[in-house]
């Protein structure tokens, strides 16, 4: 136990090692910040992970040690202890998990367990339960008891706790919370004599499609050098001009003027439009001219009040996620410590606080939603057209006309929702 201290010790602290400790990338390949620890004369390997909130709709997972690409493809020897260390704000929400394929438990997929050999090796681990899995940790301590890693912890047989039990709903609690509880970090140890010749998977444990892909490597070598298997079957978000500017996604189609929309939702904004004001209300008013557009709902062929409500909540959830993550784009808000109560800072730290709750919590709200109506085999958007044809006046009691009579009292229902909300 005490070499297992020293161990994280030193993975904690590379200022006491010796030996380069510097990433190298090769190609689109990203490798870890290794160091070989003197006390012990073992090599210790770190990611450092972030997660960037305005990469797409969910963000995606960052690692300082491949700057700031969104799920960078990693590069990992067989046989040598990762660190995957989510001590940064923006990982609350957001554990991470190890999969033979993308998004693990979220597509039904086999994750790297202790009962889980490799698909298509010849190991026979699963019999006693040794096969390679994540290790979580709190600080310096170990939350399951499995290990296949003896640097860490001594190897065990028959043992399928890895800890991600009593590491994952620490990431559901208030983010005062989260953060108080100490450095998570996520251990990962491959067995060096597998014959396993496919790629492996980080992802979010929470929130689905932020998977990235981990390439196996011996020797510097690729494992599986001709081939990204098995696939990912979709494409990361690729946020637009507008939504890049706003730190948003999905608004650059709603910008205004807009057929289905009013005339503005911000009114009396002073100084030029290149104003930092000026270009924050823009983003205001095209992300209510989506949540507007996606509140006009038909009920056709549904007829359920569960699925209006879905179909209702779900663009009103987007909007509340967007606003937040377009406060937080224009660095207005400044906080160095989020536990921060008595500084000059004190009053952002708690406005961060409510951002970023709003941010991971509606989001995971969002795809929970989704799957309702998954489930229940109703669409997953049910929009009715309606155009606005005379805009609303810059007054809040100015009036309105739409093309659609039977849909005009819809229209105002939401904008009296607008009204009240802002």
């Amino acid at each position: 136990m005490f070499f297992a201290i020293s161990l994280l010790s030193a993975i904690g602290a590379l200022s006491t090692v010796s030996g380069e400790g510097v990433a190298s990338t090769n190609g689109d390949l990203c490798k870890a910040s290794c160091a070989t620890d003197e006390a012990t004369g073992k090599e210790v390997c770190k990611f450092t992970t972030k997660v960037d909130l305005h990469a797409g709709e969910l963000g995606y997972y960052t690692f300082e040690e491949c700057g700031d690409k969104p799920n960078p493809t990693l590069g990992l020897e067989v046989g040598k202890t990762y660190q995957f260390v989510q001590k940064d704000r923006s990982n609350y929400y957001h554990p991470l998990g190890m999969a033979y394929f993308a998004d693990g438990m979220h597509a039904d997929a086999d994750e790297l367990e202790p009962g889980i050999a490799p698909p298509g090796s010849t190991s026979t681990c699963a019999f006693d339960m040794t096969c390679p899995a994540p290790m979580y940790y709190i600080d310096d301590e170990y939350k399951g008891s499995y290990s296949n890693n003896i640097d860490l912890v001594e190897a065990t047989k028959d043992d399928d706790n890895f800890g991600l039990d009593d590491y994952e709903p620490l990431f559901f609690h208030p983010l005062p919370d989260w953060l108080g509880y100490g450095e998570f970090s996520v251990f990962l140890k491959f067995d060096e004599d597998t014959d396993y010749t496919k790629d492996i998977f980080y992802f979010c444990h929470i929130h689905q499609y932020m998977t990235g892909r981990i390439k196996l490597l011996k020797n510097g070598q690729n494992l599986a050098p001709d081939a990204d298997l098995p696939k990912i079957d979709y494409e990361y978000d690729q946020p637009a001009e507008h939504d890049q500017s706003c730190g948003t996604y999905g608004l650059h189609d709603f910008q205004l003027p807009h057929d289905q929309c009013i005339e503005k939702f911000v009114c009396d904004v002073p100084g030029e439009p290149s104003s930092p004001l000026a270009k924050f209300s823009s983003c205001i008013d095209s992300m209510n001219c989506a949540m507007m557009n996606g509140m006009t709902t038909s009920v056709k062929e549904t007829e359920s009040e569960t699925a209006l409500f879905l179909h209702q909540m779900i663009p009103h959830h987007q909007n509340a996620v967007n606003m937040a993550k377009a406060l937080l784009k224009t660095g207005k808000v400044k906080c160095d410590d989020l536990t921060d109560e008595e500084s000059d800072q004190a009053d952002d730290c708690a406005l961060e606080i409510i951002l970023r709750e709003i941010i991971n919590n509606q989001n995971h709200q969002i795809q929970s939603m989704r799957g309702l109506l998954e489930s229940k085999d109703y669409p997953q958007e049910n929009d009715c057209k309606v155009e606005v044809t005379t805009a609303m006046s810059t007054k809040a009691n100015a009036g309105f006309s739409v093309k659609s009579a039977s849909a005009s009292v819809a229209v105002a229902v939401v904008v009296n929702s607008l009204r009240l909300m802002f």
